[in-house]
């Protein structure tokens, strides 16, 4: 999807991408916005759209009382498997497999081949296990630090006896063929680990700025619903920015966040009951 994303946005004349530049600040006043990238380079504009993630850099300029998404007490592990990899035999799944087991929910999704093929051998497996006991492993790795989310985990972070303890505790708790499909991630040191982050916004302008996405809003994925609504953001600022020129560029990104606030508040409150119920202390 990201590469799609690339080629889209390359292929408009009017835009212009920048790969591997770091923004390390961003800033406005009355006639514009700006960005400054960690090589000393600022990037003025009439405004600037922060859809930089749940780490978001431009939320602490628009809330800055509550610039960082806050741990939701769990993680979500993640990783695909090749079926050809796979000595399961059984059943292909038909579709969306979910799985629940106490501190314990595995999502599991039968998924076509990179090239789109569906032909039994070429396909694979993705999961998804969200885990309520493994905390302290993140805390410990940094990756969560106080109450904020900072990073994931890949599998090469992980000491070799977690990485087993993984495989060991599917192979008891799961069903084939997902058991197998977390075994072949694991005997590959190929998926990631993830705290989960929480973040229900007050506000979306300041300015001429705005936040989108998960800069915006950040649910638990359990929701189901982050990326759609990130659409609908996207979707819903092109329709106030039409015709309109600088001088009005703030009144639209207000009119912008009167319209999404509601939605994107929803979103991610909506979530909440699972993680209230799921979490660990942490």
């Amino acid at each position: 999807m990201y590469e799609g994303l690339c080629r889209a946005a390359e292929s408009e004349p009017s835009m212009r991408m920048l790969h591997r530049a770091r923004v390390a600040e961003v800033g406005q006043d009355e006639a514009g916005a700006w960005a400054r990238t960690d090589d000393g380079r600022r990037f003025g504009a009439d405004l600037l759209i922060g859809a930089d993630g749940h780490r978001s850099l431009v939320r602490r300029a628009v809330a800055p009382g509550r610039p960082d998404a806050e741990f939701a007490g769990y993680a979500l592990w993640l990783g695909v498997a090749q079926e050809r990899d796979l000595s399961f035999a059984g059943r292909w799944p038909g579709g969306l497999d979910i799985r629940d087991s106490g501190d314990h929910v595995l999502l599991g999704y039968p998924l076509a081949s990179a090239d789109g093929s569906t032909e039994p051998g070429e396909r694979r497996l993705g999961w998804a296990w969200y885990d309520g006991t493994r905390n302290a492993l993140f805390r410990r790795l940094g990756a969560v630090r106080g109450s904020v989310s900072h990073h994931s985990l890949r599998a090469t972070d992980l000491d070799a006896d977690v990485r087993d303890g993984l495989a060991r505790e599917a192979a008891s708790r799961w069903p084939r063929p997902w058991r197998d499909a977390i075994a072949d991630s694991v005997a590959r040191a190929d998926f990631v680990g993830t705290p989960i982050a929480e973040y229900v916004p007050e506000h979306l302008a300041c300015g001429r700025m705005l936040l989108v996405g998960d800069a915006a809003h950040v649910p638990t994925p359990m929701t189901g619903r982050g990326f759609g609504t990130s659409l609908d953001d996207a979707e819903a600022l092109a329709r106030h920015l039409r015709d309109v020129d600088a001088d009005c560029v703030p009144g639209a990104l207000l009119a912008h966040e009167a319209e999404r606030l509601g939605p994107a508040r929803s979103l991610v409150l909506s979530g909440k009951g699972f993680s209230s119920s799921f979490s660990r202390s942490a």
